[in-house]
């Protein structure tokens, strides 16, 4: 069963009376896919991550500012990031709170995720998660009330469902996971990024195409059961 709700799936969490300070004067959620580098750039290149999932962290850690100064920064590839929350909740919330702090913070707020990966899933483990998530919040100018409001945003839900629904008719089930040009990648190691991404730049041969999203080296972390239903913590 997919998510009805985040506050529901979040209910374990134990939010409690926020008194914070006013935060951000307007929140202006990202709408669909959140990208970096030109939107009609020749290749385009998508990771299925998870911000609680230690393999994603190392990817991210090891490979992002490269991909990011050699390929995004020279305007050769759109690079999204598409929420796979394989760890339930604690991650659908990081999106939540990455997709409310905006365009600009969007990024910014997945590499503090990843930053803070060891404390945010250790506070989870001691019912202290809630904590984190407000920290994590305020570091981007968002409130406690703008938190658990950004994590009851129904339209912040139904992408990170919607995006669950494209994994499993890709037939995804492990983070980090990318995609080039439609097409996903059996290995997600730099050197068969980078070689799927110069073959497209090169126009050479590339991997078989699958259809591309709907509407919208390390070890990689395995999806555990369905769709997200109900409270769960990183592992």
């Amino acid at each position: 069963m997919y998510l009805k709700s985040l506050a529901g799936a979040l209910i374990a969490l134990s939010f409690a009376a926020a008194c914070t300070p006013t935060g951000r004067a307007e929140l202006l959620p990202v709408e669909g896919d959140a990208f970096m580098g030109p939107a009609d750039a020749k290749v385009t290149v998508v990771e299925y991550g998870s911000p609680t999932c230690p393999a994603c962290k190392g990817w991210h850690d090891t490979n992002f500012q490269t991909i990011k100064a050699d390929y995004v920064d020279t305007g050769k590839i759109k690079f999204v990031f598409r929420e796979f929350a394989i760890h339930g909740p604690v991650d659908a919330a990081i999106f939540a709170i990455a997709r409310c702090s905006g365009s600009k913070d969007f990024f910014p707020v997945l590499d503090e995720a990843f930053l803070r990966q060891n404390d945010i899933v250790e506070a989870a483990r001691k019912d202290k998660v809630q904590e984190a998530l407000f920290s994590l919040g305020a570091k981007f100018q968002l409130s406690e009330e703008q938190v658990k409001s950004c994590i009851n945003d129904k339209n912040i839900v139904r992408r990170i469902n919607d995006v669950r629904a494209d994994t499993q008719t890709k037939g995804i089930d492990s983070t980090p996971t990318f995609m080039v040009d439609g097409a996903v990648l059996p290995d997600n190691t730099w050197a068969a990024v980078k070689a799927a991404i110069d073959a497209k730049l090169g126009d050479g041969a590339a991997p078989t195409e699958t259809p591309a999203a709907p509407a919208t080296a390390p070890t990689t972390t395995p999806a555990s059961g369905g769709p997200l239903h109900g409270p769960d913590e990183p592992h």
